[in-house]
């Protein structure tokens, strides 16, 4: 009943809150996001949250005033990360009476003027974050009187503003001011503050956390911040304060917290603290301090940290003067200073110390008792110092110590009563000294719960030398040089939890030696030269992880390890199986196992728990992988099979029971194994995608996996995604389809036999049936030739001749290699029966003649070569009726007068090769074959080698050859000794003509821009250039005029009036005429720049100092590389020094085209470098531009912006 009743009153509070968000209709402006929060008025307040570019900008600025006055407490700007300066108009927030919380974060003001903050009065938190870093030219500045307005503020956070001055009292009027931060700023003196002591108020009474950290103050002053009588905390961190005046501190007598540390102090006047008695934390580090005046901490009864890290302190003396008895003195860090002997009683008067931290010094000697005063003293840090020896009461008194850290020291001796006193001391680490055994003064210390010996030169360990250490929890002993343990070592551990002996000299360990440490969980043996792990570990029932890699060993069973094991790590043993002989997989819970690097052969169901989650396998020999090894293992997620010897795998090897959807598939990698791609693994090409069953686990390295391909012919390792599926071949010497029945009788056409001495292939399909007969030393085709062969080959034998019908009934083979067979005639029917035939190779042969009908049944052929033979003679329609004919090689032959013309007639040829042949050097001949290597010879390779041979001597290259050079239509001639005619008035003429063309040339190349200007203007026509701008009707304006708003008068009255009203008027958008001045004018310039032709950019030395005048130049330039046709002209007004301009500015001016104003042919000038000009004045409207907001005016060529 009671949970009834609250869930109803629950509906009803939120059904409450709901109708009052309803009722106050609030309304945010576009860019700000809002959220309630509960209040203790009856009405709910907003949070208004809003990312703009710039506050108080010309571009994309939020009106503030649009923000809904009631209801908002609280909000946050958020500028862009781009430099936009703006600034916080005065009274742009005075509307908003009820805003508690003011946040701008990354807007880069450069002035908080008097009345920015007008009108704020319930404003308690204000936050100016600008992000101007130190050292950057841009500073903020603050009114004298901006903080008058807002006196209610309870919170003021100005850090990272780089602001170096402040006016004289800035904060005064703050009265309930509780928080300043002025951190990350340039501050060099703090009296700017106006924090000193006042006659008639104080500035903020209320004051309670100050931080000055991150500036630059050098130097504290006389009561520099007297006034804050309630101030608990300040912070001078990370400054460069050298000097303090011993009054610095006065008047701030309720200070508990104090941050001096990175800074450059070296000395304290003995007074310094003795007004802030209250102090409770002191943070000295990282300064260049090496002692202290005696009377300095003496006041200060409340102190409970000091901390004075990296410094160069030496001598300790200084405690002992520094602090009177009692105090309340509890954690002391004097870590990273020049310490190198403790002697006498320097910590006499720290009683109450709990944490003492020394390490990183130079100790050398620690003086008997000269600690015993730390009574409290629970944790001692003495790591990486020059310790040697520990005395026997070196640690006296300290009862109540329970860490001591010793590590990284050079012990060499313990005295065996070093520990005695130390009856509470739970954690001892002595990792990395030099000790060479087992220190006696460890046993008597029988509450010790961790101890670190790792790293030292220990040898010889017994079944006395953990004797008397029954509470002992965590023991490391690894990287020593511990040799063979026997049973009873650990007899008296019956806490122990965690054991690592990693990294030593094991080579055996006696039967049972860890039970009598049953609660053992976690065992570290790695790195020893164990051979054998058998009795060793299952009868540790609470074991959940054990590490034996890098040992020696030979043999392993799951029976070794307890059921309850969680991970274990065997990599880099000799290990060669997984056995299971109990066939355990069911009842282990093993889900981490790393078993790389051994000599694992095979693998089946039984060689994994089936909990198991993440196994690596990688590096070892496996070679089988049985099937359905993983069918069971439904958890797990990863498998990594790399770099084995898997050269098969059958398609159930790595199957799997269905995965759930909402389960991600395990991944496996199967990369660096040397498989062999043959019919049976065609599957693995497509196991990531192999069905909808999610039965196969996601090998994540496929695209990495190699394979080598069965046929030799074929790319030997390849990636297994480029194979083909007709690539994944098996070697077979006879086979009997299903339906065949006549296998058991002779010459059974459906019967595969493999001829003799051959070899054969076939994918799965059966489909692709190669059969490879190559040097062989056949004399004629072999007999019984399969007769479902595709691929056949016969190249390398001695075959003179082939005989008719050699290939009847094969009416699948594709492809046919006879190369290199000494084959000299073909017969009349030798490829009878071969209709779907795709690829012919006889080059390297003797043929000598093709009498046209060796190839008539061949009518899909594609590829034909015919190279390196002895062909003299080829029938002119031998090729003709091969309508498919891709590839046809004739080169290296005696070809003389083969009508290459007649292979138009192959409309599919796209690789032909002529040369080396004899052809004949009748110009009729080379005429025609000239002719049609220029028109149709374009896939003819080797055009460059074809050439013609006379009297076995060769002649001219085919593309080289001028008829005009035969004198008759037979022969080939050549050109007589003499000229015919009167050559003297040529031998004059033909100089004169070159060396007036050359000046011609010359005087058009540096008069070359004059005579084209001059050509426009006078008869309209552009030399030598295309009009390269987007036609008048694909864009709406012919040009946007950029120009600075002090240049205004220039444009209006003179440059726009000269392009708008001329005889071809051009229809201009001027940047301050036509283009608003408020609210979106990035898009608007971006959008007229886009609709124009051109930029004109009017440049002067005005223009180059205006940000927006180098954002519309940029856009300009940012235009012509999207858009190649558009350009950008640049006239010039002023003389500008290119090598002072901006890198980017110079890179925009590089490649428009540049006109001087005043220059000689101006207009004209700009007219040829602008389009072309309209014919007649238009007027443009919104509906004859619906995607754009730019109208037209009716009555100009102006261009309005609405």
């Amino acid at each position: 009943m009671k949970d009834q009743i609250k869930v109803v009153i629950l509906f009803l509070t939120l059904l409450l809150h709901f109708k009052r968000i309803c009722a106050m209709n609030y309304m945010a402006p576009s860019d700000c996001q809002w959220t309630t929060m509960k209040s203790n008025t009856l009405e709910p307040s907003v949070i208004l949250t809003c990312h703009v570019s710039g506050v108080g900008t010309s571009i994309d600025s939020t009106n503030l005033s649009l923000i809904q006055s009631s209801h908002t407490t609280g909000l946050t700007i958020i500028c862009d990360d781009r430099y936009v300066e703006g600034r916080l108009t005065n009274s742009s927030l005075a509307h908003l009476k009820q805003l508690q919380s003011l946040r701008f974060e990354r807007c880069s003001f450069s002035e908080l003027a008097d009345d920015a903050l007008y009108g704020l009065t319930s404003l308690k938190n204000l936050t100016v974050h600008t992000g101007k870093l130190e050292g950057t030219r841009t500073t903020l500045t603050i009114g004298p009187t901006t903080f008058m307005k807002v006196r209610e503020l309870e919170n003021l956070d100005l850090a990272n503003n780089n602001i170096i001055m402040l006016p004289e009292y800035p904060f005064c009027g703050l009265i309930n001011l509780k928080l300043l931060n002025l951190s990350g700023n340039g501050l060099q003196d703090a009296k700017l503050l106006g924090l000193e002591e006042r006659k008639l108020f104080p500035c903020i009474p209320e004051l309670q956390m100050l931080d000055l950290s991150h500036n630059r103050l050098k130097y504290l002053t006389d009561e520099v911040l007297s006034s804050l009588r309630r101030l608990r905390n300040i912070s001078f961190s990370d400054n460069h304060i050298s000097q303090m005046s011993p009054y610095a501190l006065i008047g701030l007598q309720r200070l508990q917290f104090i941050d001096l540390s990175n800074n450059k102090l070296s000395e304290f006047h003995p007074h310094f603290f003795h007004h802030s008695t209250e102090l409770r934390e002191i943070l000295l580090r990282n300064n260049s301090i090496a002692g202290f005046p005696s009377a300095l901490f003496r006041s200060l009864s409340q102190l409970s940290h000091l901390d004075v890290s990296h410094n160069i302190i030496f001598d300790l003396h200084f405690l002992l003067d520094s602090f009177k008895n009692p105090n309340k003195l509890n954690v002391l860090n004097l870590s990273y200073n020049r310490v190198r002997r403790i002697e006498g009683t320097p910590f006499q008067t720290l009683v109450n110390l709990h944490v003492l931290n020394l390490k990183d010094n130079y100790i050398e000697y620690i003086a008997e008792k000269a600690l015993s005063h730390l009574i409290s003293l629970t944790d001692l840090d003495l790591t990486n110092n020059k310790l040697r020896l520990i005395e026997a009461e070196t640690f006296y008194g300290l009862l109540n110590l329970k860490q001591l850290l010793l590590t990284n020291n050079h012990m060499e001796l313990i005295h065996s009563d070093a520990f005695t006193n130390l009856t509470h001391l739970h954690s001892l680490s002595l990792k990395n000294n030099s000790l060479t055994s087992f220190p006696i003064a460890i046993n008597k210390m029988e509450f010790l719960h961790d101890l670190d010996l790792s790293m030292n030169s220990l040898s010889n360990v017994t079944n006395d030398t953990l004797e008397n250490l029954k509470t002992l929890h965590t023991l490391n002993m690894k990287n020593n040089f511990i040799g063979n343990l026997s049973r009873g070592t650990l007899r008296d551990q019956y806490s122990l939890r965690v054991l690592d002996l990693s990294k030593n000299r094991i080579q055996s360990l006696e039967h049972g030696i860890f039970d009598d440490a049953i609660e053992l969980e976690h065992i570290e043996l790695n790195d020893n030269l164990l051979t054998d792990i058998n009795g060793l570990f299952m009868n540790l029932q609470s074991l959940k992880s054990l590490n034996v890699s890098r040992n020696n060993i030979t043999w392993f069973d799951y029976a070794l390890v307890p059921t309850g094991l969680i991970t274990l790590d065997m990599h880099s043993n000799f290990i060669d199986s997984l056995g299971n002989y109990f066939e355990m997989e069911s009842v282990l819970k093993l889900k981490f196992m790393d078993a790389s690097f051994n000599r694992i052969q095979e693998i089946n169901a039984a060689s994994f728990p089936n909990a198991l989650e993440i196994a690596s396998l990688r590096n070892n020999s496996l070679n089988i992988i049985n099937s359905f090894t993983f069918m069971s293992k439904t958890n797990l997620s990863s498998m990594d099979l790399r770099n084995n010897n898997i050269q098969n795998l059958d398609i159930n090897a790595l199957r799997l029971r269905s995965v759930p959807i909402q389960k991600m598939l395990p991944v496996f990698y199967l990369s660096e194994n040397p498989l062999h791609c043959d019919c049976t693994m065609e599957w693995l090409q497509r196991i990531n995608n192999l069905d909808e069953m999610r039965q196969y686990p996601h090998i994540a390295d496929l695209d990495d996996v190699l394979c080598y391909m069965t046929f030799p012919r074929q790319n030997v390792l390849i990636p297994i995604t480029k194979a083909k599926s007709n690539e994944f071949l098996c070697k077979y010497r006879s086979h009997c389809f299903a339906l065949c029945h006549c296998c058991e009788f002779d010459a059974c056409d459906c019967e595969m036999v493999c001829p003799e001495n051959c070899t054969c292939y076939s994918d799965q399909t059966w489909n692709t049936n190669i059969v490879d007969c190559s040097s062989r030393r056949y004399s004629r085709v072999p007999a019984r030739i399969p007769m479902d062969v595709t691929d056949l080959y016969l190249d390398g034998n001695d075959m003179s001749q082939v005989g008719s019908h050699s290939f009847i009934g094969r009416k699948n083979m594709k492809v046919l290699h006879m190369n290199g067979s000494n084959i000299h005639a073909i017969r009349n029917r030798t490829f009878n029966g071969l209709q779907n035939l795709q690829s012919l190779h006889l080059e390297h042969n003797y043929i000598s003649v093709i009498q046209g009908h060796e190839f008539l049944n061949l009518t899909k052929l594609q590829e034909l070569y015919l190279s390196y033979n002895r062909l003299s003679v080829i029938n002119n329609s031998s090729f003709t009726h091969m309508k498919f004919l891709k590839v046809l090689y004739l080169d290296h032959n005696n070809l003389v007068d083969f009508q290459v013309w007649n292979l138009n007639f192959n409309h599919r040829l796209s690789q032909v090769q002529l040369g080396h042949n004899s052809w004949t050097c009748s110009c009729d001949y080379l005429g025609n074959f000239q002719d049609w290597l220029l028109v149709s010879g374009s896939f003819v390779l080797d055009r460059e080698d074809v050439r013609c041979y006379k009297n076995h001597s060769a002649g001219l290259y085919v593309t080289e050859f001028n008829s005009t050079a035969c004198s008759n239509h037979s022969a080939l001639t050549y050109y007589k000794a003499e000229f015919s005619g009167d050559y003297i008035p040529v031998m004059i003429l033909a100089p004169s003509l070159f060396i007036l063309l050359v000046f011609c040339l010359i005087l058009f190349f540096i008069y070359n821009s004059e005579m084209k200007i001059w050509f426009y203007s006078r008869y309209g026509i552009r030399l030598f250039q295309r009009n390269n701008y987007p036609a008048e009707n694909e864009k709406l304006f012919d040009a946007f005029l950029s120009y600075c708003k002090k240049d205004e008068a220039f444009v209006s009255q003179m440059l726009a009036p000269e392009l708008e009203d001329g005889t071809y008027p051009h229809r201009l958008c001027l940047r301050y005429r036509d283009l608003p001045m408020a609210e979106y004018v990035a898009e608007a310039i971006s959008e007229a720049i886009e609709c124009s032709r051109c930029t004109v950019a009017v440049i002067s030395e005005q223009y180059l100092k205006s940000e927006w005048c180098i954002y519309e130049l940029k856009a300009a330039h940012h235009e012509t590389q999207i858009n190649r046709r558009h350009r950008v002209i640049v006239v010039l007004l002023d003389k500008i020094s290119f090598k002072q301009l901006e890198p980017d500015v110079r890179i925009c001016l590089r490649s428009a085209t540049l006109v001087h104003w005043g220059d000689r042919r101006f207009w004209e000038k700009l007219r040829f470098a602008m389009p072309e000009a309209r014919l007649h004045k238009d007027s443009v409207s919104c509906k004859d531009f619906k995607t754009s907001s730019l109208r037209r005016s009716s009555i100009t060529n102006s261009v309005k912006l609405v």
